[in-house]
C-alpha cells in the first residue's frame, strides 16, 4: 500500500510544493501495519519531505488554564503530531490551544507565529503564497477546515469575538509568556452559532483544483492552498453566515 501511495502522490503536484498541510486518520495504517506502523509512516513522511517540503500538522491541545510546554504538552487532535514530535527534529508553534509541528526544510516557519490563533500573522495568514498544498489523508474535507476561524476573524463575524487565555507556556524551562488569543464563539449555547463546513463544501466541492485519489482503502484529496482560500474568502463575504448553522 506504501508504495501506492507514493505513486498516487508522485503523480500530483504536492512533492514539488514548499509546504505540506497534513489533515490524517491513520487508523487504517494501524490495521494494515499492525506491527510495522512505525516504519511505514516514517518512510512515508520522508517521502513527502524529499524534495525539500515542509510538512505541517495540527498539534491542538486546548489547554485553557495552567501550563503549556511547547515540548512536551500532548495533542489531541490525533496520531501525527504526537507521532512527529517522538520521532523527527521539530517544531512547534508557541499557542496554547491552537499549536502546530512543523518538520523539513522550513520548519522554522512556526516559530514565527503570533499570539492570534487566527488572526492577521496566523499560520492560515503566513502560508499565503507560499507554494502550499493541502494533504488529507482519510479524512474528508466536509468535516471542516481550521482555515475557515481565520476566515471568519478576517471577515469579523458577529457570532465569534477574540478571548484571551493566560496560561502560561514554556519551553522546557524557559518561560515564553502567556496572553494568547483565540477567535471563539460568543455564546456556547446557542446552536445557531454551532460550526459547520458543509454548506461551504457543497458549493466548492467541484472545484477543478481538488485532486481525488483512492488507494486501497484509503482516501487522497491534494488542492492547492491559495485557490481555496480565495474560495472560500469569497463564500464568507457574500455570506457571512457559511461557516454556521444559523443566521446572525
Amino acid at each position: 500500500m506504501i508504495n501506492k501511495l507514493k505513486k498516487a502522490l508522485k503523480s500530483s503536484n504536492i512533492l514539488n510544493s514548499s509546504y505540506i498541510y497534513i489533515y490524517s486518520d491513520f487508523r487504517i495504517f494501524f490495521e494494515k501495519y499492525k506491527n510495522d506502523t512505525k516504519k511505514k509512516v516514517l518512510n512515508l513522511l520522508n517521502f513527502l519531505m524529499k524534495n525539500g517540503a515542509t510538512c505541517i500538522t495540527p498539534s491542538f491541545s486546548y489547554t485553557k488554564f495552567g501550563n503549556f510546554y511547547v515540548n512536551k504538552t500532548k495533542s489531541k487532535v490525533g496520531f501525527l503530531a504526537n507521532f512527529i514530535m517522538k520521532n523527527f527534529k521539530y517544531e512547534r508553534s508557541e499557542h496554547p490551544l491552537f499549536s502546530f509541528v512543523a518538520i523539513g526544510k522550513n520548519k522554522k516557519l512556526v516559530q514565527n507565529i503570533g499570539k492570534s490563533a487566527f488572526g492577521k500573522y496566523s499560520l492560515h495568514e503566513i502560508l499565503k503564497n507560499k507554494e502550499c498544498y493541502f494533504l488529507h489523508l482519510n479524512r474528508p474535507l466536509k468535516k471542516g477546515n481550521t482555515l475557515m476561524h481565520h476566515l471568519e476573524q478576517k471577515n469579523k463575524v458577529k457570532y465569534r469575538f477574540e478571548k484571551r487565555f493566560f496560561t502560561k507556556v514554556y519551553e522546557k524551562k524557559l518561560y515564553l509568556g502567556n496572553n494568547f488569543k483565540a477567535f471563539v464563539r460568543k455564546d456556547l449555547n446557542n446552536k445557531d452559532s454551532n460550526g459547520t463546513f458543509l454548506k461551504a463544501f457543497k458549493k466548492i466541492k467541484k472545484k477543478k483544483y481538488f485532486l481525488r485519489k483512492k488507494v486501497g482503502k484509503i482516501e487522497l484529496l491534494i488542492y492547492p492552498y491559495d485557490n481555496f482560500y480565495k474560495d472560500l474568502d469569497k463564500l464568507i463575504k457574500k455570506d457571512p453566515n457559511i461557516f454556521i448553522n444559523g443566521n446572525f
